[in-house]
């Protein structure tokens, strides 16, 4: 088995992994084990960088990272319009496509590229698959641009498979968390006071000093390495071996950032690589693994399946822009994703939306559709076979990675 994608889901049905697997394993093999408590799921994966795993494992061709620019100069607009060229091309050579619009920042994104660089007959070959909740969390912008203007299908009722089944190649805006580095970075803005609460002797009053710092996020991240340790420690770090975990993965990501050609240097930056580096491959295929049945997983995953955000140009946008006021300009909620923010704003002149909106996860809905078993799932390989960890064989390999793990 040569993987590139492994995924440990903390609460997946097979409890055993806990009671039987868990006690007999060594530190760094519980260590590894218990960040699927911390990060959910388990599937970190470093794209750059040193990073060791329990399995060895190689990147995916279709999911790398392209070499830093740092002199890349396209807009974000830019690259989104010619992402919306890009379909348009497809359309133009008979294909039809279908965004899962879920109304939130990365997926509007999304939309307002193909409307406003697409004409009247190029958007008939578009679907968009959404939901109530999809229209209640942009209503305004259902109401004018989708509602009786465009081909709606309901998201709760068509998988991926179902989409490609009626012949449309489905659009997923997954990795948008990834290119501006939010995912984990906005959970700790938020907790920050509380997180420093916790600390004491001069760490303490030396951050809490910078609560209500506006430019908290460009700060240099080894200054937070304390209230850092807290935060990625799983439940109360005030248990030293929850407290442990957290200490283990700092220094993990250290030694990352250490090997790797992308300068890391804020706070911000250091959750951003966090997503962008290690979590990239998981966002972009939990959709095909997660929302798809069928046994064609290989072509849902490199030819069908239409991962927007997925492409070298906003990759290399998301790596030369970091601490300039494109990914976030102040650390609260209604700050982030500032680029994105921007360009849908140009669109649609929606106030409200440009400056209160917040994030509203979609991924659970997602996954409580899965198809029956699919969180059994433990890994894909390279020719994209599926390995269940209900397979003694499988659950013999998973063992074996685990009590060999040196971290």
């Amino acid at each position: 088995m040569t993987p590139f994608y492994i995924t440990i889901v903390a609460n997946r049905p097979e409890q055993y992994i806990w009671s039987e697997i868990y006690p007999t394993l060594s530190d760094t093999g519980k260590l590894w084990l218990d960040l699927a408590r911390r990060f959910h799921p388990n599937t970190l994966t470093a794209r750059r960088g040193k990073w060791d795993t329990p399995w060895p494992m190689v990147p995916h061709p279709n999911l790398a990272m392209p070499p830093y620019e740092p002199g890349f100069a396209k807009t974000f607009s830019e690259v989104s319009d010619q992402r919306a060229l890009d379909i348009r091309d497809m359309i133009r050579q008979g294909r039809r496509v279908a965004l899962y619009y879920s109304g939130g920042l990365d997926s509007t994104v999304c939309a307002v590229a193909l409307l406003k660089n697409l004409n009247e007959e190029e958007l008939d070959n578009v679907a968009f698959c959404l939901n109530v909740n999809s229209a209640s969390e942009n209503p305004v912008f259902f109401d004018r641009f989708l509602r009786d203007k465009v081909t709606l299908l309901d998201s709760s009722t068509h998988r991926y498979s179902d989409l490609i089944g009626l012949g449309y190649a489905p659009i997923t805006a997954d990795t948008g968390d990834d290119i501006f580095g939010t995912e984990q970075a906005t959970q700790f803005y938020y907790s920050y006071p509380q997180l420093v609460a916790r600390l004491s002797g001069p760490a303490r009053r030396k951050l809490m000093l910078l609560d209500d710092h506006p430019r908290l996020m460009e700060m240099p991240y080894q200054e937070f390495a304390d209230v850092l340790i807290w935060f990625l420690s799983p439940d109360d770090a005030s248990i030293p071996a929850n407290y442990q975990i957290g200490k283990w993965f700092y220094g993990k990501m250290l030694e990352n950032i250490a090997t790797s050609d992308v300068p890391i240097h804020s706070l911000h930056d250091f959750f951003w690589w966090l997503i962008f580096n290690l979590r990239f491959t998981h966002c972009s295929l939990r959709g095909p693994l997660f929302y798809f049945e069928g046994e064609e997983i290989e072509a849902a995953i490199t030819t069908r399946i239409i991962n927007w955000f997925n492409t070298p140009d906003y990759q290399r946008w998301s790596m030369a822009n970091n601490n300039n006021g494109q990914k976030i300009t102040r650390p609260t909620a209604t700050h982030y994703k500032w680029a994105a923010r921007s360009y849908i704003y140009e669109f649609d002149r929606n106030e409200w939306y440009f400056n209160y909106k917040i994030k509203s996860v979609s991924l659970n809905r997602l996954l409580r559709n899965a198809p029956d078993g699919t969180l059994d799932l433990f890994a894909l390989d390279v020719n994209y076979q599926r390995y269940w960890l209900n397979d003694p064989l499988v659950r013999a390999l998973f063992t074996q990675g685990l009590h060999s793990f040196n971290g």
